[in-house]
């Protein structure tokens, strides 16, 4: 690279000093409609070594200013990541507390620069839930089901355990034949079927997830008998 710079500089230098040693550096017209310009080869020469230094100090300021904007970006980002990953923790604590007002408050803040965004939401939306705000709990879900794109099955197990902390069952049932088509073995999918199951009377769902239930082990085999006997009385 060093040899071809020399090189380069070399030529440069020889177009420019030859010509004028010489006594000849040569004669260039430019001519347009409203104006000629006139001037050597040699000065020729020299305006373009000044316009490629020109567009090379450009590139190299615009790059620099490029670099800087990222960097500046990234920084910025950091610190939202940051204040996110601090409120986040602080939520859980407020969580514990039984504080749903402020854990809503605190996870929302920064929700889409934390670590895991769709979680935030889902506890924001049980958040909502627990503080009755129907209407914060419908659009916290709708945003997560965004974000979760394919992977709908915690927005879904989420929005099942809402509708049954609300009474409402049938929606609920509905929601867990869906999951059980594609998460049949999912050991919160099961709990929350069963659940369902007992409070609309669908004994024959509940008889037909115990097996699933015993091979996954959420119950003790007593309580699968007992579940069992209490869905044939139902039946009968």
């Amino acid at each position: 690279m060093l040899e071809v710079l020399f090189l380069f500089l070399i030529l440069i230098a020889g177009v420019v000093l030859g010509p004028m040693l010489a006594g000849r550096q040569g004669y260039v017209l430019v001519q347009t409609d409203t104006y000629n310009i006139e001037t050597s080869v040699t000065g020729l020469v020299i305006m373009l070594v000044l316009l490629l230094v020109v567009l090379f100090a450009l590139e190299w300021l615009l790059r620099r200013v490029f670099r800087t904007g990222a960097r500046t970006r990234g920084w910025f980002l950091g610190r939202k990541r940051t204040r996110a990953r601090k409120q986040t923790k602080a939520a859980l604590l407020k969580l514990a507390e039984g504080d749903y007002l402020q854990v809503e408050k605190l996870l929302t803040r920064n929700a889409d620069h934390a670590e895991q965004p769709v979680v935030n939401y889902l506890l924001v939306a049980e958040a909502a839930q627990q503080r009755g705000d129907e209407f914060r709990t419908r659009q916290y879900l709708e945003r997560v089901a965004e974000m979760a794109d394919t992977d709908q099955l915690p927005v879904d197990i989420t929005r099942v355990r809402i509708q049954l902390a609300r009474n409402e069952d049938h929606a609920a049932r509905h929601g867990v034949d869906r999951l059980l088509a594609y998460a049949p073995r999912h050991p919160e999918v099961l709990r929350l079927a069963e659940l369902a199951s007992q409070r609309t009377n669908a004994y024959g769902a509940l008889l037909d997830i115990l097996p699933a239930m015993r091979k996954t082990q959420i119950r003790t085999e007593e309580e699968l008998e007992a579940l069992r006997q209490s869905a044939l009385l139902g039946l009968m």
